[in-house]
Order: C-alpha cells, then structure tokens, then sequence
C-alpha cells in the first residue's frame, strides 16, 4: 500500500517532474521577445516613428484633384458658367441673362498648396522626432522590465527548488530521529511518548513537504508567464551565476526610463518654444488649373491660376498668451520629474550595493552557521543513540539546524535578487545577461 500515495501526489502535481527546462538565458530571451507589454511598447515606438514621417511630409507641397459638378438656371451661376466654359454669348436681351436656359457644368481641378513659411512644421518635426526618440527608450526599458521580471521568476523556481532540498533533508533526518527512537523503544531504554513525538516531527516534514512542491509548481507556472507564454510550466536548467551579475561602479548609467523621461522634458520644451512663435505669421503659395465642360473629366475650356497669401492673426482672446504660460509650466513640471527620477535611481542603485553586500556577508556567517549545526546535529545524534540525552535535545538541535538551512537559502536568495536588481536599477541587466538580445528581438 505505500504506492498509494506517490500515486496521490503525481496526481495531484501531474507536471511536476516533467516540465520543460530552460536555461537562464533562454528565459530572458522569450521574455524580451514575447511578453505582450514589451510587443506593445514595440509598437508604439513604431507608431511615434511613423508619426516623424507625418510631420516632414509638411514640407512638401498638397496636391489635390476634385471633380464637381451643377446645374442650375440661376441667372449669376449660369453665366460664370459660360463664361468658364468659353461659352459666353453678348446680346441686347436682358431676359436672355435674366431667365436663361439651364446649364450644367462638370468642373474638373488640380490644386497644389505650399507652405513658404510655417514655424509649426519644423518644430512640429522635433517634437515628432523627440517623441520617437523617447517611445524607443521606453521600448528598451519595457525589454529591460520584462528580462528582470524573467530573472526574479527564474530565481523563485531556484529558491522552490533549493526549498525542497532543505525540506527534504529535514525529512530525511526526522526519518532517522524516528528510527532512532523506536529502535530506544524496543530495546526498553526509550518510551513510546518519544516515539510518537518522533512521528509528528516526520508528519509536519511531510505536510511541509507537499507545500514546498505546490510551491515549486506554481513558481514554474509564473514563469512561463513572465516568459510571455499563454500557459503550462517550466523548469531551470541550472543556478543563477553570480559573475554574471556583478555590478558596475558609479552612479546609474544610461537607464532607458530617465532617457525617455529627458527625451519627454525636451518634447516639452519644444512645445513651449512652439508656443513663442505662434504669433508670427504664415505664408503660403498656391496654383491650380481647372477645367470646364458640359461632360465629367472633360477638357473643353482650361485656366490655371497662381497666388500666393499671408495669414496673421493679430488677437485671438489671449488664447497664444496662456498657451505660452501653459507650455511654460509643462516643461518645468518634466524637468522637474526628470531631476526627481534620476535622484531615486542613483539612490536605488546604492541601497542594492548594499544590500547585496549585506547578502552575501550573510551568507558566509549562514555558511559556517550550516557546517557547525550540521556537526552539532551529529554529534546530539550519537549521544541520543548513546543514551546520553533525550529525545528533547535532539528535536531541538535538528530544529536548529532546519532554521540555518533556511537562513543560509534565504541570504543566497537575497544576494542573488540584490545584485540583479542592481544591473536592473543602473540600467544595463540585458546588457548583462543578454548582450545581443536586441538583434535577435522581433
């Protein structure tokens, strides 16, 4: 009957021996690649690039072909058109102009528009070119946020599975406590009071046992989410490596989000410069030619006109006024978050150096702390079996030892977070970790 129960546990954990395995690496690429946030961030740096094409096609001129058409008796619009059309008869008869016969016109035009001089084109281009600047930045720091996010993901299933080893272990030995003590029982030197108390010791390790493995399965699942897949589970092939996440020194590098946040403020600033010369005027050309004729597209009587005017609006109610103050504030507002932001980065990137640092002295103290607990454990374990101690004093060792397991995965856990957050706060994590992941990215 000892079958039952692993049948219970595949069961109810049915992937969790057989899921796929990826590399660290592996991960972070799906997740730059994959992860709808950063497809859409993508995107929208593809749509600002566009948007600088709109902007330069101002520079060029309008060309426009219309084809409209009346018919009418009305006496004014029927003489325009005949005159249009070439077609104009000169008579004594004032009813041949008062009531004349009824005419219709197709009139077929081409316009083309020029603008001379418009300083809202060529700024309207440096804002559009800022702001794909900007949109691009942010594209790399959603790739940045996506492989970071993998990373964590990556290291959960790391810390699950260290997780399982320690419960494990601690199995293993509550196993050997409970051997142990029936052994003292049977041989009438011990009581079936430490046997049973040997039992719940097995049975917590047990039922800390199932949770640690849910644990493990669920970290799987999240990251293949945070891969950017749909659904299903995944392994890691292997431990995070340390040399790969060793931080630069200095305050924070060239952080895509500060580079969007500046690209913004400049944006903001040319909006306000925009705004100061709205109060010069325009000049623009235009020629067209046009044709007349009794049938659509036709060509019977042809006239071209060229001209050229200058717009100046003098008052408008104060609206280029408070739009100056407006923009005026915006741009100081987007400066201001960039100074704001930059100073949170620097401080960011320190506290994980220390942090870190502060992980990894932790972790040399649990080191040692492991290796004497370890040795105290044996050495309770051999006066126990002695019959030196009691039953008490080895549970209590052995519990020692289980919270030094946990401290020393919990400060490797930290250094490891601490030191990726640290690439992640400078910065430059894919750089780190995946170097060419924008040459391989959609």
């Amino acid at each position: 009957m000892r079958f039952i129960p692993l049948i219970l546990l595949l069961t109810a954990f049915p992937r969790l021996a057989w899921g796929e395995t990826v590399t660290l690496e592996q991960a972070l690429r799906e997740a730059v690649a994959a992860r709808p946030f950063v497809q859409a961030a993508r995107q929208d740096a593809a749509a600002a690039a566009a948007a600088v094409g709109e902007a330069r096609s101002r520079y060029f001129p309008r060309a426009t072909l219309s084809e409209n058409f009346v018919v009418t008796d009305e006496p004014a619009t029927s003489l325009f058109i005949s005159l249009n059309q070439e077609e104009l008869e000169v008579r004594q008869d004032a009813d041949f102009y008062n009531e004349p016969a009824t005419r219709k016109d197709f009139a077929t035009r081409l316009s083309i528009e020029q603008a001379l001089y418009d300083p809202d084109i060529a700024f309207g281009r440096r804002r559009a070119e800022t702001g794909a600047a900007a949109a691009a930045a942010g594209a790399r720091w959603s790739e940045e946020q996506a492989a970071f996010a993998a990373f964590r993901a990556y290291l959960a299933v790391q810390q699950a599975q260290g997780s399982l080893d320690w419960v494990r272990a601690t199995m293993r030995e509550a196993e050997e406590i409970l051997r142990l003590a029936s052994e003292r029982r049977l041989a009438g030197v011990g009581l079936k009071a430490d046997e049973l108390r040997a039992r719940v010791r097995l049975s917590e390790a047990k039922r800390r046992l199932l949770s640690t493995e849910n644990d493990l399965l669920l970290s799987r699942l999240r990251l293949a989410q945070a891969m950017g897949r749909a659904g299903g589970e995944v392994s890691i092939a292997g431990p995070v490596d340390p040399r790969q996440l060793v931080p630069t020194t200095g305050d924070a590098g060239p952080r895509a989000d500060l580079e969007a946040l500046r690209l913004r403020a400049e944006e903001a600033s040319l909006a306000h410069r925009q705004s100061r010369v709205a109060y010069l005027p325009r000049l623009g050309a235009s020629a067209s030619y046009s044709l007349h004729d009794e049938v659509p597209f036709g060509a019977d009587a042809g006239s071209w006109l060229v001209g050229a005017g200058l717009t100046w609006e003098l008052f408008d109610g104060g609206q280029r006024r408070y739009g100056r103050v407006r923009t005026a504030a915006a741009a100081q507002a987007a400066a201001a978050r960039v100074r704001e932001a930059a100073t949170q980065a620097n401080l960011a990137v320190e506290e994980e150096r220390r942090r870190a640092e502060e992980a990894r002295l932790q972790m040399v103290t649990a080191e040692e702390a492991l290796a004497e607990a370890q040795e105290s454990f044996r050495l309770t374990e051999q006066r126990y079996q002695a019959g030196l101690i009691d039953l008490s004093e080895l549970l209590a060792t052995q519990a020692a030892l289980d919270r030094v397991r946990f401290d020393r995965l919990q400060a490797e856990d930290r250094f490891l977070l601490a030191l990726g957050n640290t690439r992640f706060q400078q910065g430059d994590f894919v750089q780190a970790l995946l170097s060419d992941s924008q040459e391989d990215a959609p």
